[in-house]
């Protein structure tokens, strides 16, 4: 049975949770299990809007919002450092920002390749360094890195390289930190998505959606909400065997 507190006493923080995708509907789901929950993004009006609209649904858990770049190691202490201040230790890491630019590698921009190792891959590390310390000395964590089917495919597919390059050191990063974390009781795993909808991607590319359905093996795509419902498995006591897993949708 599910508890419906589940996520009581606990602080969650979520990257990249102010669009209309994975991040917000985790950031709601562990506000729904009781979690106070960090609403963070790169777009402030988003994430302040986000931040109100997930307090007002969920009365009873705790929900702040802050601007994070996961690009910007000082933005990462800013936030990690208030927070603890303001909620207490941080416990649950969801790490879903991420950017991408499509491009050849002889057009790409060298500028756009540094962007999208800083957030998509250097960030969530650095997130990680700054909040398994508190899951430590707490007794334990949970962190849940946010993956594509992209890291294994090369960036075939309509998928830039560059992005799939993170993904799977992304994934790396998952078995390495596992390994750090659990003489600690913290557990690291990755929840590794193709196309879901909707989600800003599908918005940008509709025509990705047509493409790749008859490829699905239950003939559908996953919602944001279902997603979710995977990420706080892996995140909850219910999971409390489970680290250095990749969990495919």
């Amino acid at each position: 049975m599910i508890d419906d507190r589940e996520f009581e006493g606990q602080v969650a923080l979520v990257t990249g949770a102010a669009g209309i995708g994975i991040g917000q509907a985790c950031a709601r789901r562990l506000a729904a299990g009781g979690a106070a929950v960090v609403v963070t993004d790169s777009h402030e009006r988003r994430t302040r809007e986000v931040t109100a609209s997930i307090a007002a649904d969920h009365p009873s858990a705790r929900v702040v919002g802050y601007v994070l770049d996961m690009g910007l190691r000082d933005e990462i202490d800013r936030v990690v450092s208030a927070v603890a201040e303001q909620l207490g230790p941080i416990r649950l890491v969801v790490n879903n920002a991420a950017v991408n630019w499509a491009g050849p590698i002889w057009d790409y921009d060298v500028e756009h390749f540094d962007r999208t190792m800083a957030v998509n891959l250097a960030g969530p590390w650095y997130l990680c360094r700054q909040t398994m310390p508190m899951m430590r000395d707490a007794g334990g964590g949970s962190v849940l890195n946010s993956s594509s089917g992209a890291a294994n495919s090369g960036g075939r597919f309509g998928v830039e390289g560059v992005y799939a390059m993170t993904k799977g050191g992304l994934e790396t990063m998952t078995d390495a930190l596992a390994a750090d974390g659990g003489p600690y009781g913290i557990r690291v795993n990755t929840l590794s998505t193709g196309i879901v909808y909707p989600t800003k991607f599908i918005v940008d590319h509709p025509d990705q959606y047509d493409r790749g359905l008859p490829n699905t093996l239950l003939g559908s795509y996953p919602t944001p909400a279902e997603v979710a419902e995977a990420a706080v498995f892996l995140l909850s006591d219910r999971a409390a065997h489970i680290s250095g897993a990749r969990l495919k949708l």
